[in-house]
């Protein structure tokens, strides 16, 4: 059988403590109501001015991709492979993807044409731009790997078109270091290429052959096969 709570007459003497609280609660706003109230429109505005926010970067998301993908479409166009474009049209199509960045700078669309950017200055062969654009795409960009592996490949070629041969090693070494299979063959041949320019033999041939471990069939294995040949002799 349960046992029955024992209320005693101090209990019932005692205050609740749900009424005392809110009766101070209630003595504290009616003697302070001016600090209570410039209070909660303090709140009021901060609230506002998130929400107002929110939208305005939603409204530049839609913008910036819209700039974006128009950038894009004169990109395909000048780089068709059927018809490389002239150097003046590639400048067109900078200053189209400058300006996204310029306008639209927080947005993943104004990040993103730092990416296209770079790859532009690399078919230019303005190699010092390029890297200028990969490595301020690398500082903001996410971790969206796919992207961050394209603008290491590419600052990767810039350096090796640049002759700076160290720096194009670390940037190969960093997509191994990601991983992603799809990349390896191509990071394993650049890697072995600018061993080759340093005069390191030994590890240049370590790095041919994984790419033709990796990539026997490709229309590059029989060029390698030959450098592999010579670095043996």
């Amino acid at each position: 059988m349960a046992r029955r709570m024992k209320i005693t007459k101090k209990k019932l003497r005692e205050p609740d403590e749900f009424i005392t609280l809110t009766e101070k609660a209630y003595l504290f706003i009616t003697r302070h109501p001016k600090p209570i109230a410039t209070g909660g429109i303090i709140v009021f505005i901060v609230v506002l001015a998130i929400l107002f926010f929110q939208r305005w970067e939603k409204k530049n998301e839609v913008d910036a991709d819209q700039k974006l993908s128009l950038a894009v479409q004169l990109y395909q166009r000048v780089s068709s492979p059927y018809r490389e474009g002239s150097p003046a049209q590639y400048k067109i199509v900078l200053e189209k993807f400058s300006e996204v960045i310029s306008k639209f700078p927080r947005t993943s669309s104004g990040k993103l044409s730092l990416l296209y950017k770079g790859s532009i200055h690399l078919r230019l062969d303005e190699f010092e731009e390029a890297i200028k654009e990969y490595q301020a795409f690398l500082q903001k960009a996410g971790k969206e790997r796919l992207y961050r592996l394209l603008a290491m490949e590419g600052l990767g070629d810039a350096y090796l078109g640049r002759k700076d041969y160290e720096k194009a090693l670390h940037a190969y070494q960093k997509i191994l270091e990601m991983g992603e299979s799809f990349q390896l063959a191509d990071a394993y041949l650049n890697m072995g290429g600018c061993y080759e320019k340093l005069g390191k033999k030994k590890e240049a041939l370590e790095n041919y052959k994984a790419f033709l471990k990796m990539s026997g069939k490709s229309s590059l294995a029989h060029a390698v096969l030959r450098k592999v040949s010579l670095l043996e002799k």
